[in-house]
């Protein structure tokens, strides 16, 4: 082989391999409808607040191609401000755009708009609860709407004088965490109000470390609460395990540092391993009665702001919103922590929806 020849192939591998140290392949460009729903994740966009540029991205592990701004693509208009969060019911998406007060119903099949749900104050999470029944969490409203599935439209409410985030069915109850207490600064944000859904009234309240964010439920059907600590840094965040049969307390573990700030609590599809955010990411076995002392996935600089568990592999996926202007990246690990790979979605990736 021509000396030549050898220093062009040397260049090429060379330029292979830096590209594939930073940057993403895989992205089908919008417009190209080479893409197919099914096996794969949803990623919910945030955007920028108040600009109305939020979005979603759809990912294929199979193909390994992400397609970002599908709702775009599919219905030529935006989807609106801060796409928040996403549930996937009988064929359909309900996506809670928090900043737009409203919730878009897509077709799966196409994500087609099949209509809307609006007259909220601040959605933030869509729980079904019965057959043609859902709750929608609220941030500034106090109180939690009570949705008609059928009709797309709010038909009644759930007063709770503070607001309202991640809600989740256990045991035949609604548990919903009392998070920010920005629009209620006369009440304690450190409790999980219990919900009967027969009844939609507040039944209970079971009072945790300040500030809960993210709630999930183990392979026992234990709940789970992870705290945050306050935005201000108030106290030690907090893990709580609770039975939600009797609501009493299993077990309750404190972070050493005050500043740290746990987030995006998640399990695996087995759900006998927890996974968390703090700064790291971090995992545990739920029959660990101590928390992790080491991360299991360091950040090295990255701005980690969501996290997933792909329910089937184990793999996990975490979002790099990198400096909350540009496109963020998803980046994904085996469950021992080793990478795979890494892609470009859109900006601030919030929110992973798996399809089931």
């Amino acid at each position: 082989m021509k000396l030549y020849r050898i220093v062009f192939l040397l260049i090429a591998l060379l330029t292979m391999a830096s590209c594939n140290k930073d940057d993403h392949f895989g992205e089908v460009i919008p417009g190209d409808p080479d893409y197919r729903y099914g096996h794969g994740v949803f990623i919910l966009n945030e955007g920028n607040y108040g600009n109305g540029n939020g979005s979603v991205s759809f990912f294929n592990p199979d193909s390994l191609t992400i397609v970002n701004d599908i709702f775009y693509l599919a219905n030529k208009r935006p989807l609106g401000d801060v796409p928040f969060s996403m549930n996937i019911i009988a064929g359909e998406g309900w996506i809670v755009v928090n900043n737009s007060a409203k919730i878009e119903i897509v077709d799966l099949s196409d994500f087609s708009s099949k209509g809307t749900v609006t007259g909220f104050t601040s959605p933030r999470f869509l729980l079904p609860v019965q057959s043609a029944k859902a709750y929608v969490s609220d941030l500034y409203a106090g109180e939690i709407a009570v949705v008609n599935m059928d009709n797309l439209t709010i038909s009644d409410h759930i007063v709770t004088n503070c607001s309202a985030e991640q809600m989740l069915l256990a045991d035949g109850k609604v548990f919903a965490a009392f998070w920010s207490n920005y629009a209620f600064p006369d009440s304690e944000n450190n409790f999980v109000l219990v919900i009967d859904p027969g009844t939609d009234a507040v039944t209970d309240t079971i009072f945790v470390g300040k500030e809960p964010n993210t709630l999930v439920t183990d392979n026992e059907g234990m709940l789970w609460v992870l705290c945050s600590g306050g935005y201000t840094a108030d106290e030690n965040p907090t893990l709580w395990r609770i039975n939600p049969a009797d609501l009493q307390i299993l077990l309750s573990l404190t972070f050493p540092g005050l500043n740290s700030s746990p987030s995006a609590l998640c399990c695996n599809g087995t759900c006998d391993m927890l996974y968390f955010l703090d700064g790291d990411i971090y995992g545990m076995a739920v029959s660990d009665t101590t928390l992790p002392q080491q991360p299991l996935i360091e950040s090295n600089g990255r701005l980690f702001y969501a996290l997933g568990v792909h329910p089937e592999t184990g793999n996990l996926y975490v979002s790099d919103a990198v400096d909350y202007q540009q496109r963020g990246v998803i980046l994904r690990y085996r469950p021992d922590g080793t990478a795979i790979d890494s892609y470009r979605a859109g900006i601030i990736p919030g929110r992973f929806v798996f399809i089931p």
